[in-house]
Parts: structure tokens; C-alpha cells; sequence
């Protein structure tokens, strides 16, 4: 009695959208909060630098498979039930990194990681797409946009602080900590998805599935553009701490840096969402990242300063995030028939492509790269922005 009325409590717009932006977040902290930490795990594990980077490798491979594995499954047995499966996948590989006594087997557990994280992720999509439609799916995705924004930019930093104040191994208690506090989410959350709404798993009728969804020009646009856009963010994550290094700023200085430019993913995200035309919000803001990364290239490769370098690029996340946006409730309510294989490929098609484009600032001279990649990434965005589709 008290369980059923603690759920129908919960299950509010209020709890789903703090319940479904956080979830939305696991991907960034699963996949970020750690970095800082290579050093550390390396000595603990007397090993090379190349091999603790197989790590992040590991679980961002985790984090694409996994979206399409947790969101094809949820169409056919909804989302509740996954997502308790993927806390608990999640909990046993954190509590395996944590007591690993070899690099591999960590490495191993990250992708499992990775890959039960990925269900969070996913199904958080699929939820809004089945609870919300219109102005008020935006919205919603206005909100897990601001969360993940925000999250994907100070992951690296909170875990920083944690890694100087109690080490290593400290990170992946705290991942396991947020994960029992969510598992009891998942526990009352109610079901979204009706039985009489969930397709069979049959090879050929998910087959036919896919075909429909990627013949939809509406829906292959907008997870293209969120590609890109998630290339963008991956890009100046791999590419910030060595420009900013350059000109003087300590880690602490950084840091603040990067929660200067979360505000501007959280702003623009939820902005984004109160305007009921999604297509033009796109166009214009694709124009404006094109504006924002050739200021950028300029501050970069003329090296006018930092100031010039961070308003440049404060400017892009403002861009950035209404796309997040945009992309995000376009693709969603094309795919809105089979939520879950919708929500997979597109989640799916980011992790892939901003994994592809973040070590291209390695090459050469990272000022020259990076203004390179910035562009453009920028410039792909606008062409699909102005494409017709139906």
C-alpha cells in the first residue's frame, strides 16, 4: 500500500525531470569524472599511460553499444525494467573497478560501466518521448540538456577535487553512491510505456524497425547534427586544458573556466526549449556556432589572448546548447513510434562521432587543430541545418 502511493507520488512532472536529467548525466560522470586520476591509476597499477587510456576507450565503447542494447530492449519489455538491469550491471562493474587488482580487469569493468550507464542514458530519452509531445517534450528536453550540459563540463572538475582530496578510488565510490540513490528512482518510477505499445524483438520486424527510422530525413538529420555537436563538446574537453595551460592558467583556474562555459550550455538549453518552431531554432543556431568557431580559430591561430579565446568560445556553447536541443526533440519526435531504437541510434551516433573527432587535436599544433575542427564540425551543422526534409 505504501509502495503503490509512494509511486503514484512520484510519478510527477517534477520528479521527471530531475529523475530523467540525471539520468541523462551518468554518460558524462561514468565516462569523465576520473581523468584526472590516469596518473594515480597508473602508478597503482604499474602500467603505461597508453594502456590506462584504454580505459576511457573501453567505456566510451560501452557507452554506444550499450544505448543500442538498453534502448532496443525497452521497446519490447519498457523501460522500467531495463533500467533496474542496467543500475544493477552498474553497480557491480563500479564495485569492480574499485577492487580490480589488475589493469585489465578494470579496463574491463569501464566498459561494462560504460555499457550499463549507456541504459540511463537511453532510456531517460525514451521516457520523456513517451510521457511528453510538442512544447512540452522541448521542454523536457530542454532540461536534460541544461543537466547533461552542465554535467558532461564539471564531471572532469568535481572529480578532480575528489581525486586530490581522497584518491583514486574515491571517484568510483562516489559513481557507486549516485548509482544506489538513482536504482531507488528506478524502483518507484511507474511504467511509461504501455504493454500494448511495445513491439516484438523478432530479428525481422526489428530489422523493418530500423529501415523506417532511417528513412525518416527528418530524424538522420537532427542525430546527425547532435553528432556533431557532441564532437564539438568532446573536442574542446580534449583540447581546453593544454590551450588554457598555454597561457598561464592553473588546474584550479581551468576548472572555473569550465563552469563559466556549463552556464552557457545550461542557459541556451533551456532557452531553446521555449520556442515551438525546433527547425528554426537550429538554422539560426547553426549560423551562430559557424560565427562563434571562425572567432575562435582567430583568437586561436592570430593568439590574440585568453579573453579573446573564452568569449569565443563561451559564445559557441551558447550555440551548442540550443542545438542539444533542437536535435534532441526533432529526432525524438520522428522516432516517437519505437522511442527506445530511436533514442539508441541517436545517443549512439554521438558517443561515436565526438569519440572519432576529440584525438584529431593531437595532430599538429593544437591551436591550428583544434580552430581546424572547430570550423569545421560548424560548418557540416549549418549544411544539414539547411537541408529539406520532410
Amino acid at each position: 500500500m505504501f509502495y503503490s502511493q509512494v509511486r503514484r507520488k512520484v510519478n510527477n512532472r517534477i520528479f521527471l525531470e530531475w529523475f530523467l536529467g540525471v539520468l541523462s548525466a551518468f554518460g558524462p560522470f561514468v565516462m569523465d569524472m576520473y581523468i584526472s586520476a590516469f596518473p594515480q591509476i597508473m602508478g597503482f597499477y604499474q602500467s603505461v599511460p597508453s594502456v590506462v587510456q584504454l580505459s576511457l576507450t573501453t567505456c566510451t565503447i560501452g557507452l554506444a553499444l550499450g544505448q543500442l542494447l538498453f534502448g532496443t530492449i525497452s521497446d519490447r519489455y519498457g523501460r522500467r525494467l531495463p533500467l533496474l538491469l542496467s543500475f544493477g550491471i552498474y553497480l557491480a562493474a563500479t564495485l569492480g573497478c574499485i577492487v580490480s587488482p589488475s589493469i585489465w580487469l578494470f579496463i574491463g569493468m569501464r566498459f561494462f560501466q560504460g555499457l550499463s550507464a549507456a541504459g540511463a542514458v537511453v532510456i531517460s530519452r525514451s521516457i520523456a518521448a513517451d510521457c511528453y509531445s510538442g512544447s512540452g517534450l522541448a521542454r523536457m528536453y530542454g532540461i536534460i540538456g541544461m543537466i547533461n550540459g552542465v554535467s558532461t563540463v564539471l564531471a572532469p572538475v568535481f572529480g578532480g577535487l575528489v581525486i586530490e582530496a581522497f584518491g583514486w578510488k574515491a571517484v568510483f565510490a562516489a559513481l557507486f553512491a549516485i548509482g544506489v540513490v538513482m536504482s531507488m528512482g528506478g524502483v518507484v518510477m511507474q511504467e511509461s510505456l504501455p504493454a500494448a505499445n511495445r513491439i516484438s524483438l523478432n530479428p525481422s520486424m526489428l530489422f523493418d524497425d530500423i529501415k523506417r527510422l532511417v528513412k525518416k530525413r527528418l530524424y538522420v538529420t537532427a542525430a546527425m547534427q547532435y553528432g556533431l555537436v557532441m564532437a564539438i563538446i568532446f573536442v574542446n574537453l580534449a583540447s581546453c586544458p593544454f590551450i588554457m595551460s598555454s597561457y598561464g592558467l592553473s588546474a584550479e583556474q581551468t576548472s572555473i573556466v569550465f563552469g563559466i562555459n556549463s552556464i552557457a550550455l545550461a542557459i541556451s538549453s533551456g532557452a531553446a526549449s521555449r520556442f515551438k518552431e525546433m527547425r528554426v531554432v537550429m538554422r539560426y543556431a547553426s549560423v551562430g556556432m559557424v560565427v562563434a568557431s571562425m572567432l575562435l580559430a582567430a583568437a586561436l591561430v592570430l593568439n590574440v589572448g585568453f579573453w579573446a579565446y573564452e568569449g569565443a568560445l563561451f559564445l559557441l556553447y551558447l550555440f551548442v546548447g540550443a542545438v542539444c536541443t533542437g536535435s534532441t526533440t526533432l529526432a525524438m519526435e520522428a522516432g516517437r513510434e519505437n522511442a527506445g531504437i530511436a533514442s539508441a541510434f541517436f545517443g549512439a551516433i554521438g558517443y561515436m562521432v565526438g569519440g572519432v573527432a576529440s584525438p584529431l587535436v593531437g595532430l599538429g599544433d593544437i591551436f591550428v587543430t583544434s580552430s581546424i575542427v572547430f570550423v569545421a564540425l560548424t560548418v557540416l551543422s549549418l549544411v544539414l541545418s539547411l537541408r529539406k526534409v520532410a
